[in-house]
C-alpha cells in the first residue's frame, strides 16, 4: 500500500511540475530602436532605415504583424506579417519618401495578437526641396551665355538652402569673383520633372530673374533670365528648356546651365 501511495505521490509532483512549468510560459516582443530619424531628405529621393523585432519570451509568436502610420512612411510588403520562434529576430525596413518639403512624423505598431503584445516605434523625417544643396558649374556645363562675353564665367557655384535662401559665386577668366546672395521658390514639376523657380536676389544689387529647373539625381539643369529686360522674356515650364526669348525668337541652349551636386542637403 506505501508503495501505491509513494507511486501516486511521484506523479503527482511530477504532473504538478509540469504544470508550474507550462503556466510559467511568458510571451516576450522587443524592438532594437524606439525613435528613427531619417534626417534631412530630399523631396524624389528614398531613404530606408531599420530596426530588429525579436521574439524574448519563451512562447513562439506566429502572427507578428507590422503596421506603419504617416504620409512618406512605408513598409516593405514582406516585413508587414511574419512568424518568430523563441529567441528568433527579424529585421524590418522601413523607407521614406514625398515631393513635398516639411517635417514628418509616424509611427510603426509591432504587435502580436494572440499574446496581447504591442511595441511602437516613432518615425521623423525633414524634407528639403531637392535643389538643396551646393551645385558647380564648369567648362562645356557653363551656359554658353554666361560663358562668353561680356561674362567670361568660368565656374560657378549655386548653394540653395533649406530655407530658401541661396548664395552663388561666379569666377571669370580673370579670376574675379562676385557674389549674389537671395532668395528662392520653386514650383511644382510637370510630368518631365521640369519646375518654375523665381528668384529674388538681394545683393550685390537688387533684381528679380525667374526660369525653370530639373534636378537629376546629382545633376541639374538651370535656365534663369532677369525680368523686366527689353524684349527678353524669360524661359518657361511650358515651353521647356530654351524657350528664353530675345526679340520674340528662342534661344535654344543658349542660356541653359548644367550643375552638379558637390555637397550634402544643408540643414536649416
Amino acid at each position: 500500500m506505501k508503495k501505491i501511495l509513494y507511486s501516486v505521490m511521484i506523479a503527482a509532483l511530477v504532473f504538478a511540475g509540469y504544470a508550474c512549468s507550462s503556466s510559467s510560459d511568458s510571451p516576450e516582443l522587443s524592438v532594437s530602436e524606439t525613435n528613427l530619424d531619417f534626417g534631412d531628405v530630399r523631396t524624389g529621393e528614398n531613404r530606408t532605415l531599420t530596426f530588429d523585432v525579436r521574439n524574448d519570451g519563451d512562447v513562439a509568436l506566429d502572427d507578428v504583424n507590422v503596421a506603419v502610420t504617416g504620409a512618406g512612411f512605408a513598409v516593405a510588403e514582406a516585413d508587414m506579417q511574419f512568424a518568430l520562434g523563441v529567441g528568433a529576430s527579424r529585421t524590418v525596413t522601413i523607407t521614406f519618401t514625398t515631393d513635398a518639403p516639411g517635417d514628418y512624423s509616424g509611427s510603426v505598431t509591432v504587435s502580436s495578437v494572440s499574446q496581447n503584445l504591442v511595441r511602437t516605434v516613432n518615425l521623423a523625417a525633414f524634407a528639403v526641396d531637392a535643389i538643396a544643396g551646393t551645385w558647380i558649374s564648369q567648362g562645356e556645363d557653363i551656359a554658353p551665355g554666361l560663358a562668353g562675353p561680356p561674362f567670361l564665367n568660368v565656374e560657378i557655384v549655386a548653394t540653395f538652402n533649406a530655407d530658401n535662401t541661396y548664395n552663388v559665386e561666379s569666377v571669370d577668366a580673370n579670376g574675379s569673383t562676385i557674389s549674389f546672395t537671395g532668395t528662392w521658390v520653386a514650383g511644382a514639376p510637370n510630368a518631365e520633372g521640369i519646375r518654375s523657380i523665381l528668384l529674388e536676389q538681394a545683393t550685390p544689387f537688387a533684381v528679380v530673374s525667374s526660369g525653370i529647373f530639373r534636378v537629376n539625381g546629382s545633376r541639374m539643369e538651370y535656365e534663369v533670365i532677369q525680368q523686366g529686360l527689353t524684349g527678353v522674356e524669360p524661359p518657361t515650364v511650358e515651353g521647356g528648356f530654351g524657350s528664353t526669348l530675345i526679340g520674340g525668337n528662342p534661344t535654344g541652349a543658349f542660356w541653359i546651365q548644367r550643375y552638379s551636386r558637390v555637397e550634402v542637403v544643408p540643414t536649416n
